[in-house]
């Protein structure tokens, strides 16, 4: 099968996309570079000289389109550096209304203005805003707040980036309407429906079922909603907005105009505006806006008689894409999305044939339609996701016509409400019963065995996958490399054992050379410590504040495919270790199996929003104390402290009874010491003398000088001592006497404001013995 001529455009407008992004400074040269050779093609092959052309003015296109977006990034970087100050004040449009953020809102504004001052940058940069109280705000609404802001300087492009949002801000009290902004009007008109929309869902639905309605029409994620089910069943996709729903949306219309006798042709017409509007209530997300062009594509052709064939119309929907939001291209929706049509337009049509004279082949054909989208998408989600559903060809053929159903009526319920209440009252009565029933098969398929986690794959590895699956399908017919004969049955059964042997393989070098891997987060003034085992065990130690989850634990997690924690232990509830944590529990993306703390109750509102939502997630809490013992997979620890009847009568009664505890594996020895000062360094010196060794500590209290004594340093005589602060920091933080103190004794000291992310690997020889440490550090930041 021969790639469509937009192909290489869109593969060449993709390549300078990403090249303008990380190559920006350099614009000039690659600029001089494409002019001094854009004569090549003409001695070389003037035949395609045209095309040539094209894919190289593609190729600049591109390269301008990435690096305006690098222009636009850092340019919101530096504004937002210039004005790090305690308080602010900002003026600004909302670009998108709020949606639920812990107890609060979160939504975006174009600022317009900082403390009194007009922005003459263009474009305007956005920031998203956090509210610790619920509120609703229209799109185009103008707002003045005061708070703070933050944000750390990334050239990796998160969600943030793609969206031109180049900082947080925090709002202290409440925000002030004055009057309207300039945005458009259209936009402004998508905005107030799907308001509208979700209106009639959340008064006439419960809200469960408006949380599971909501999620599948317009992909919004409320905190309530159980994504990780969806993931776990293999139906992710249907909270991502795309060509499935654009299917629903066109589906009612299409129903609609037949039953008022309206030809295809004017529906044609007409569904060019529905299409865009499901766009924009969609918020323009890459799944959406290719689904969206596709399907443009397709009624133009039907429209003039000249049908775009579907692989056409897919690479010119990720041109288009492209040229509209040129970063997506780094977005796992946007690859996932194109996999899944990638399979079944290539993929499907080939094994349909091979079915073709089955007498089964009609039971056969949804079967390998949906195996087809499971099968291209396969080794992106283990990349990115680090677990794949096997039963996902099975629960798609279930669940999606049945969430299908669901979403129908919930619009045409939503459309009707708009007008006539009642209405949508008497459809989502009997809506409400079918989405129930819907989510207890997704719980069934999420609790069924059968979904697979893997090490996220190298994308060596993912391209050798996709490799395989060509061969696999079209060397049935024809050979790929001479394009004469089928490749003997020989060579698939070879191909079969190689992938076998490269996926034992890749077990086993793990099993042989078992490591463990301990990452210690740079999350500011705070403490997260991650620890990865052999046998797919993670558990966490404290999360810093809020904050440091959602900037730093949260993406690592995903990046590295983690979503599950075995344990997470609070060492102590202070706001620097506990805030992550409670935003790790109310994010809901990654499956928390239990927590462990130290028992210690505070009095914070914080504390108790911990333990709330334990209770609603039903998970287990459990108390350590001195002698409690842990074990997961090849590494045991034990808690040192706190005593069963903890310290009385210490000053900093939090910080002394911290959970310390002690991590073996093999001959490796890991000390974590949360925030314990001296007196509850005395008692252990007291209790354990020097059973306290350790190869690797975790410096107490960020270095404060209230902590690592003389004779606890003495005791535990560390080779490696790590420092989790924050850059700046207003304690003064680490202290000198505590490095100097730790530089006599000649330990290696880290410090996360200086190195960053650090990842220490554990690595015992074959027989047992201590074999060595291995420190890696993100950046060095001095």
């Amino acid at each position: 099968m021969t790639p469509p001529p937009l192909f290489f455009f869109s593969l060449f407008l993709g390549g300078g996309v990403i090249t303008g992004w990380y190559a920006a400074p350099w614009l000039p040269l690659i600029g001089l570079f494409l002019l001094v050779f854009s004569g090549f093609p003409l001695r070389w092959r003037p035949r395609h000289t045209p095309k040539l052309i094209g894919m190289l003015l593609c190729f600049t296109l591109g390269l301008f389109s990435g690096a305006r977006e690098a222009r636009i990034n850092s340019q919101g970087w530096a504004l937002l550096k210039q004005y790090q100050v305690p308080l602010l004040r900002v003026a600004g449009t909302v670009t998108k209304p709020p949606s639920p953020w812990r107890n609060g809102s979160r939504f975006t504004l174009r600022v317009e203005e900082l403390n009194g001052e007009a922005l003459t940058l263009h474009p305007l940069p956005r920031w998203e805003i956090f509210l610790d109280t619920p509120q609703t705000y229209d799109y185009g609404q103008r707002l003045e707040l005061t708070g703070r802001v933050f944000g750390t300087p990334t050239k990796q492009v998160t969600a943030w980036t793609r969206e031109r949002i180049t900082g947080g801000f925090f709002v202290y009290g409440m925000p002030r309407l004055c009057g309207t902004g300039k945005v458009n009007p259209v936009w402004r008109f998508a905005y107030r429906l799907r308001q509208e929309l979700l209106a009639v869902g959340e008064k006439t639905l419960s809200p469960e079922a408006a949380a599971v309605l909501h999620g599948m029409l317009l992909g919004i994620r409320a905190d309530d909603l159980p994504a990780s089910s969806f993931e776990r069943a293999g139906i992710a996709h249907l909270l991502s907005v795309s060509g499935l729903h654009l299917l629903f949306w066109l589906g009612l219309f299409w129903g609609i105009g037949k039953l008022f006798h309206l030809p295809d042709r004017l529906l044609a017409v007409l569904a060019v505006p529905v299409i865009s509007l499901f766009i924009m209530m969609a918020g323009a997300g890459a799944p959406a806006v290719r689904a969206g062009i596709m399907a443009l594509f397709a009624l133009g052709g039907e429209l003039v008689r000249r049908p775009a064939g579907p692989s056409q119309r897919l690479a010119a929907a990720a041109g288009g894409i492209m040229l509209l939001r040129p970063l997506e291209i780094f977005a796992p929706g946007f690859w996932l999305s194109f996999a899944a049509c990638a399979g079944v337009i290539l993929l499907y049509p080939r094994w349909e044939q091979a079915v073709a004279r089955s007498p089964f082949s009609s039971l056969l054909k949804p079967l390998l339609f949906s195996c087809a989208a499971q099968l291209m998408v396969f080794p992106l989600t283990v990349r990115w996701f680090g677990g794949f559903s096997l039963l996902a060809p099975l629960s798609n053929l279930i669940l999606v016509p049945l969430g299908g159903f669901a979403v129908q009526i919930g619009l045409l319920a939503a459309l009707l409400g708009t007008v006539y209440l009642p209405a949508a009252v008497l459809l989502n009565a009997g809506n409400n019963l079918l989405i129930q029933f819907f989510m207890k098969l997704v719980a069934l398929f999420d609790h069924w065995p059968g979904y697979l986690t893997l090490p996220p794959w190298p994308w060596l590895t993912v391209g050798a996958v996709y490799l395989i699956i060509g061969i696999l399908t079209w060397g049935m017919e024809v050979n790929p490399i001479n394009k004469r004969r089928r490749i003997p049955l020989f060579y698939h059964f070879l191909i079969l054992c190689l992938i076998a042997l490269l996926v034992t393989g890749y077990f086993l070098v793990d099993t042989v050379q078992p490591r463990v891997r301990v990452v210690f987060f740079d999350v500011g003034q705070g403490d997260a410590v991650l620890i990865s085992v052999p046998g797919g065990y993670h558990f966490l130690v404290d999360g810093g504040e809020a904050r440091g989850y959602t900037e730093e634990i949260k993406p690592y997690l995903l990046e590295q495919g983690i979503r599950r924690l075995d344990l997470v232990v609070v060492t102590h509830p202070h706001e620097d270790h506990l805030g992550g944590v409670v935003r790790l529990l109310e994010d809901r993306q990654i499956q928390v199996e239990q927590v462990l703390t130290s028992g210690i109750a505070h009095t914070t509102n914080l504390y108790r929003r911990f333990l709330e939502l334990l209770l609603e997630r039903e998970i287990p809490l459990l108390e350590g104390v001195a002698g409690t013992t842990l074990r997961l997979g090849p590494v045991d620890g034990v808690v040192l402290h706190p005593p069963s009847g903890y310290l009385q009568g210490v000053d900093s009664a939090l910080n002394n009874n911290s959970l310390v505890f002690l991590l073996r594996f093999g001959g490796i020895r890991l000390l974590l010491t949360g925030d314990t000062e001296r007196a509850g360094e005395a008692v252990m010196v007291k209790s354990y003398g020097e059973a306290l060794r350790a190869n690797l500590l975790k410096v107490a209290h960020h270095g404060s000088d209230t902590s690592t004594g003389e004779d606890w340093l003495e005791l535990v005589a560390p080779e490696i001592a790590v420092i989790s602060v924050g850059a700046g920091n207003q304690f003064g933080h680490p202290s000198p006497e505590i490095l100097s103190r730790l530089a006599a004794r000649g330990t290696a000291v880290y410090r996360t404001d200086q190195d960053g992310r650090l990842t220490v690997y554990l690595k015992n020889s074959r027989l047992g013995r201590y074999s060595k440490i291995i420190v890696e550090r993100e950046v060095n930041k001095e």
